[in-house]
């Protein structure tokens, strides 16, 4: 008949071998003896360890040495926590040593208590490695992401020349280059792509599926671009342009700059590389199908693959931290499959995903677009506690006279006007929120509400990211290109947005006045800003 363990017989086993117990620190010893004994063959090296400390087996010459072999094999566990782990903020190798390690002894032992509170400790290592005071600015698709935002309220030059700033392609190898020029001389924290799946399911790093207007947008319109009309989706991933990359030849592209450069490279940096997974973001909601689910989760995992591939094969895996989001449940899912496979992958990734989402409260990470309403209601009332809270720029506008509509969701500026209020309130939210972040770390608003850190995505590259450490705001356009003043009807599309159509009419002529008063000064705009969102309700209740 199997041995049953008896919990109550706990200090009689400590007494067989008190020496080995005796060196632990007390607030760990009943608990490490608890889970290394409840075990029969861990008993019996105990039992075995103490005789030969007290010399029941004399003829044995090697007695000491064995039982201190002995006591090392018991305590396996346990030397990880305190040794691996007892650092409050190790580094960037460590960590990810760490991590490996966490993941390992919980495929074997899941429901061993040392494993646990290894997890714990890792938890807390994690949360302090990631704690900033100041804001946090990673490269927004590389570069140029705004222009296709802003397209046709300003032709590409145009575009450029407001910020004396000559963007790259979006996505493009050129735009991750240039990112990573910046995170080399500390400007910036990482670079993002976004990534589609091409129809013989390859990941594509692109935002425009459409393949035409990217070439347009891009400014190309004297090139005819292979395969006019398709869509990434629709193309086998061998057939698309040369401008697409695969995430494979995307994530090779960022080693070979980290190998040319490691020379200069900080030892304890890492580089933050996020991945959005934009064909899964609105097809994992609470009606969707299980069916449909798996086919979702399928696509994260092919995406987890190439990135557990690569980080096999690079020199230093250690140095990225890659995050894979989007703003659905699907991370949430993508999440458990991995923890519950105890995925080595988990030592570098992290999983992120919307508050707004169900399911997703367990991830570390949440992401917003700075178009959305009530953030600073969200920010002041916790809901990003303990978190990372990535803030996004989300200027759309209505391409007026392009055939050739890019599938974006939330087109509705109109003219450059419209565009510069939406800015102006999106400069509001964000400078608000990195106000409440800094109040929070003071403790003069409830810490316990507080962001882990606060992550902004520019769309400028290294001077944008200065801009925003700076005057925590993202660039405005200077006014001296609009070809007209602020009046109620040229802003028709921001009365819309923001439910004020049937306001008074003196009421927008007052908006307009304060508008036109502001001139080229981008910090009166965002007093404008707050001064919008206060009046429209989009506050917080203090």
């Amino acid at each position: 008949m199997a041995e049953v363990w008896d919990p109550s017989k706990l200090d009689a086993k400590i007494e067989e071998n008190p020496t080995l117990w005796s060196s632990l620190d007390e607030e760990w010893r009943e608990l490490v003896a608890r889970a290394v004994l409840s075990d029969k063959g861990m008993r019996k090296l105990n039992r075995i360890s103490g005789r030969l400390k007290r010399g029941a087996v004399g003829q044995f010459q090697n007695a000491t040495a064995t039982a201190a072999s002995l006591d090392q094999t018991i305590l396996g566990c346990y030397s990880l926590l305190k040794y691996w782990c007892a650092e409050r903020k190790p580094n960037e190798q460590q960590f990810y040593l760490n991590n490996q390690i966490s993941t390992a002894l919980s495929a074997v032992c899941p429901g061993n208590e040392i494993t646990r509170r290894l997890a714990e400790r890792l938890d807390a290592q994690w949360k302090e490695r990631n704690m900033r005071s100041k804001v946090v600015v990673i490269a927004h698709r590389g570069d140029g992401a705004t222009f296709e935002k802003v397209r046709k309220v300003y032709e590409r030059q145009v575009f450029d020349s407001l910020f004396t700033y000559t963007h790259e392609h979006e996505n493009s190898e050129g735009a991750v280059i240039k990112a990573l020029e910046a995170w080399r001389k500390k400007k910036l924290s990482g670079v993002e792509c976004d990534v589609w799946f091409s129809q013989d399911a390859v990941p594509i790093v692109t935002h425009t599926q459409h393949i035409e207007a990217l070439f347009n947008q891009e400014n190309n319109r004297g090139l005819v671009p292979p395969l006019t009309g398709a869509k990434v989706k629709d193309v086998p991933s061998g057939n698309l342009p040369p401008r697409f990359l695969t995430l494979d030849r995307w994530l090779q592209i960022i080693e070979a700059y980290l190998q040319e450069h490691s020379m200069d490279l900080d030892g304890n940096r890492q580089v933050r590389l996020e991945i959005e997974m934009k064909d899964t973001n609105l097809a994992f909601g609470p009606n969707t199908a299980q069916n449909e689910k798996e086919q979702v989760l399928a696509r994260w995992r092919s995406v987890e693959r190439i990135v557990s591939r690569f980080l096999k094969s690079c020199n230093r895996p250690s140095i990225y931290q890659i995050a894979l989001f989007n703003g659905s449940a699907a991370p949430k899912g993508a999440y458990d499959k991995s923890s519950n496979e105890h995925k080595t992958l988990l030592s570098s990734v992290v999983y992120g995903g919307s508050p707004d989402s169900p399911g997703t409260s367990e991830l570390q990470e949440v992401r917003y677009g700075l178009h959305s309403s009530g953030l600073l209601e969200l920010m002041y009332s916790g809901q990003f506690a303990g978190k990372i809270l990535t803030l996004a720029p989300g200027v759309e506008a209505v391409p007026l006279d392009q055939p050739v509509q890019l599938d974006t969701l939330g087109e509705w500026i109109e003219n450059k006007q419209s565009l510069t209020v939406e800015q102006a309130i999106q400069c509001a939210r964000l400078r608000k929120i990195l106000w409440m972040f800094d109040e929070m770390t003071a403790g003069r608003l409830p810490r316990e509400r507080k962001p882990l850190r606060i992550q902004v995505l520019t769309d400028f590259c290294e001077i944008g990211a200065k801009f925003i450490v700076k005057n925590k705001a993202t660039p405005i356009g200077p006014r001296g290109l609009f070809d007209q003043a602020f009046d109620e009807q040229i802003l028709r599309c921001v009365w819309r947005k923001y439910n004020l159509e049937g306001a008074p009419q003196e009421t927008k002529r007052q908006v307009c006045q304060v508008l036109n008063s502001c001139g080229n000064d981008q910090n009166k705009l965002i007093e404008f800003g707050m001064e919008f969102l206060r009046s429209t309700g989009d506050w917080y209740q203090a």
